[in-house]
């Protein structure tokens, strides 16, 4: 006998009408492509963020069971953005909801460090660097799609008013810099675990904070060449959509399988990439780049490098 599929609409219906009747949540926000209507396909995961005065209580999960179909399974992971952990639960179906925890005074001062970075754009030097990557990183999310499906106090309309007016922000010469050192930085460390031997840290540890420097610096070239395009999607999502085609074709270069000869192959091709696309985002803002620098890490990576087989 087919099961009747549950819809998207149909859970967060339920999550309303259970968090109406608990007095610490007091809102939820559907995130992503099933906030915008129309745009989501039966693959799409639910992406929910609930404010609450007790985010301890409800990160622990025990009322999952009582919203949606049969809880199968769920756990933990950390956002993409930093912030607070997420819980993915798979209801029979499968029907799979990303749940978002945060406090009320979280929401609260997330929703006006972003309305004021957007605003004022002098306060960016102010903030550390990692936290305004997070919440660049989560404009990007909230510009894919934000719904306030309930709002007890304000907040929640607040924090997705403020996200979702703004645009996409251009690096200062600061923010451009840390990035690019930071990159560099990170394939001094990766060719020192292959020396080592360290392949599995080398590509599943160091590399992901390799490839993230560099999605950072592909989103801001396409923010200063591309005036039109806005939505350059967190992790890389769509990103064959507003990519430059000239680095679309460079980027099979850029991942290895797990062999050291082709370890250090990519890391190259990485360190080339990152290089032209930066140097043409230093031109656009008129920055420095720190080429000297480049020069000498390319120096030591290749002092390190094994001769090929």
């Amino acid at each position: 006998m087919r099961r009747m599929a549950f819809s998207h609409a149909d859970y967060v219906a339920e999550l309303v009408s259970w968090a109406e009747k608990v007095s610490s949540v007091r809102g939820i926000l559907v995130l992503g492509s099933v906030a915008q209507t129309g745009t989501e396909d039966a693959l799409s995961d639910l992406d929910v963020m609930i404010i609450t005065t007790k985010p301890r209580q409800l990160r622990r999960g025990e009322w999952l069971a009582d919203v949606g179909p049969a809880l199968i399974l769920s756990w933990t992971y950390q956002s993409p953005v930093g912030g607070p952990t997420v819980r993915q639960v798979v209801y029979d179906g499968p029907f799979v909801v990303d749940v978002a925890t945060t406090s009320w005074i979280q929401a609260a001062l997330s929703g006006a460090a972003v309305a004021a970075i957007t605003r004022f754009r002098w306060l960016r030097s102010v903030f550390p660097p990692t936290v305004v990557q997070q919440l660049d990183a989560w404009l990007q999310i909230t510009r894919r799609g934000t719904h306030v499906a309930l709002d007890k106090d304000g907040i929640a309309t607040r924090m997705a008013r403020s996200l979702g007016d703004a645009s996409t922000p251009l690096p200062s010469e600061a923010e451009f810099l840390n990035t690019v050192r930071s990159l560099f930085g990170l394939l001094l460390w990766q060719s020192k675990q292959l020396v080592r031997g360290e392949l599995w840290m080398a590509l599943a540890t160091v590399d992901q904070q390799v490839k993230q420097q560099l999605l950072i610096m592909m989103q801001w070239h396409t923010t200063v060449t591309r005036r039109g395009v806005t939505d350059t999607s967190y992790s890389g999502r769509h990103i064959g959509q507003w990519l430059d085609s000239r680095w679309s074709e460079s980027l099979p270069k850029v991942w290895a399988r797990y062999d050291v000869q082709e370890a250090w192959t990519a890391l190259f091709a990485t360190l080339d990439l990152f290089s032209a696309v930066a140097y043409e985002v230093a031109d656009a803002g008129r920055y420095r780049y720190p080429s000297d620098e480049e020069r000498q890490l390319r120096e030591w990576l290749s002092e390190r490098q094994p001769p090929a087989n």
